[in-house]
């Protein structure tokens, strides 16, 4: 199962593929050696070139078409998103409404940004000066087991609209969800060899690395590390969205009923398994036990697996086996340093899958690894705090910077105390959705990541940007040999264009009236 499919020197010539709820075999590809990824990359270049030449009107076009591909096979997604990966059919389903609304953000910013954008030439009068955003060539992406389906389109949206070709090596978990990602593509009528994957273990992503011309990665603070290390040989641009510890602050002012709601939906989502999902909770310490009665209640009727096999559950088996080891590591080392079990903390084996259930601790403490680092579960951890300047101080004693969020009835300090968490997205009265809302950037700080993989910024992660200047003959006037009156006429262009104050600038254009050269 799973656990036989970590990395090995010899990857076998068959990547096989399970069901984490019961481990059964779905099927089975061809593992990509260092040969076959050089051969792929080199496929995407030469297609590259007539994805380029169809322009942004020609591109936009089939990327649209994806739309309608999505919405039509919505529910063959959610079966088989379900299937390779654990999680309720529901989520994937849902999902592909953002990414329908990346696809409207990113042919929509292509074509508007088509022209190139004008921008100010400052001194030099008379110039023209534009700026033109032109595609690398092939974006390559190495993306995880948690969100195979949605990353793996989301992510290669802009580069696809940008006119780059794509190459991505999915998660060894998910290597079926990879070749239905390329099914989708060329059902829109995205030519071949624009949208393509290779499968494998770490030695693949590595020599995808080596090929393209700019790599995005998602995944471990480790790995992106070995990632980065990697491109910097070739001087590849990088993007990276890594682990987040997020935590949640609960406000005094807090509705316990809505917010204990929200913190299970922002924890248990996916099993758990999110990079923004809630990992730490810090409330008034009179309102911590309230709160996590509230919380116990709500997870207890939550329903883990799908025993009537219609896929109608909440709660989705461990996707990725050897996270059991971080699970049990992490629940051990919180009640040997004095925290309190409420609910759960413990693996439940069954039919061949490994559930996990929804753990509640109270009594946390700031030393337990649960606090400092990321469990990717289901875990709700409550830490008493006794001001709201305390839990600021907290929240932000992490080497992630990935999310967080507030919960408060008062909207205004909410979004105030926002603002001091050091975290690329924060959500007031809410968890792990801001993700969905695809004009914000999604990437955080520190351990978090480097750049971000969402929203407008990404689209210009794969282009190159070009200056294109146009002067007039008269800016001969600024060329060599200089003489007498060139710094003078220097220092006025200064004060016209920089003064401080008007007769500042009056004086600059007396200095630049008085030393502009005659034409040889």
């Amino acid at each position: 199962m799973l656990q036989q499919m970590k990395e090995t020197k010899e990857a076998p010539q068959m990547l096989e593929s399970y069901d984490p709820s019961n481990g059964r075999k779905l099927g089975e590809v061809r593992v990509s050696t260092a040969a076959d990824v050089k051969a792929t990359v080199a496929r995407a270049r030469k297609a590259q070139v007539g994805w380029a030449a169809m322009g942004v009107d020609g591109r936009n076009r089939i990327l649209n078409r994806l739309r309608g591909v999505l919405i039509d096979r919505a529910m063959e997604i959610g079966r088989l998103v379900s299937s390779e990966n654990g999680k309720p059919p529901s989520e994937p389903v849902a999902l592909t409404g953002p990414l329908c609304e990346t696809i409207k953000l990113h042919t929509g910013m292509a074509k508007r940004l088509e022209p190139g954008v004008k921008v100010s030439p400052t001194f030099f009068l008379g110039s023209k000066a534009r700026v033109f955003y032109e595609p690398l060539g092939v974006a390559g992406f190495v993306l995880p087991w948690n969100f195979p389906f949605e990353l793996g389109v989301k992510h290669m949206i802009p580069a696809l609209a940008a006119g780059n070709a794509v190459v991505q090596k999915p998660s060894e978990a998910n290597p079926l969800i990879g070749e239905l990602i390329v099914d989708l593509f060329r059902d829109a009528g995205v030519p071949d060899g624009v949208v393509q994957m290779v499968h494998g273990y770490g030695e693949t992503g590595g020599a995808l690395i080596d090929e393209v011309d700019v790599i995005c990665f998602v995944g471990s603070p480790r790995t992106g590390r070995r990632v980065m290390e990697r491109a910097a040989q070739t001087l590849t641009p990088v993007v990276l969205e890594l682990g987040g510890n997020d935590a949640a602050i609960v406000r005094e002012d807090a509705d316990l009923d809505y917010t204990a709601q929200g913190l299970v939906n922002g924890t248990c989502y996916n099993a758990g398994q999110v990079c923004n999902g809630v990992e730490r909770i810090y409330a008034p310490a009179h309102l911590v036990e309230p709160l996590a009665e509230k919380i116990v209640a709500i997870v207890k009727e939550l329903r883990q697996g799908d025993p009537s096999g219609r896929g109608q559950y909440d709660i989705g088996p461990i996707t990725w086996a050897p996270q059991l080891e971080i699970y049990e590591a992490h629940t051990a080392d919180a009640l040997q340093k004095g925290a309190e079990l409420r609910h759960g903390g413990v693996v439940d084996r069954r039919n061949g899958g490994l559930f996990w259930l929804p753990t509640v601790l109270t009594g946390m403490t700031h030393d337990m690894l649960m606090m400092q680092e990321e469990t990717f579960g289901p875990f709700l951890p409550i830490m008493a705090v006794q001001s709201d300047e305390e839990a600021i101080r907290l929240a932000n004693d992490s080497k992630y910077g990935l999310g967080a969020s507030v919960w408060t009835r008062d909207e205004a300090a909410g979004e105030a105390m926002a603002r001091r968490i050091r975290a690329g997205s924060v959500m007031v009265n809410n968890a792990v959705q801001s993700g969905g809302c695809v004009t914000l950037p999604f990437g955080g700080e520190g351990d978090s990541g480097v750049g971000r993989v969402q929203g407008e910024q990404a689209f210009y992660t794969y282009v190159a940007t070009k200056s294109v200047m146009t002067c007039p003959k008269s800016t001969d006037n600024l060329w060599m040999p200089y003489d007498a009156g060139s710094a003078a006429l220097a220092k006025g262009f200064t004060k016209v264009f920089s003064g401080r104050r008007v007769s500042e600038r009056v004086s600059g254009v007396v200095d630049v009236i008085r030393n502009w050269p005659r034409r040889r």
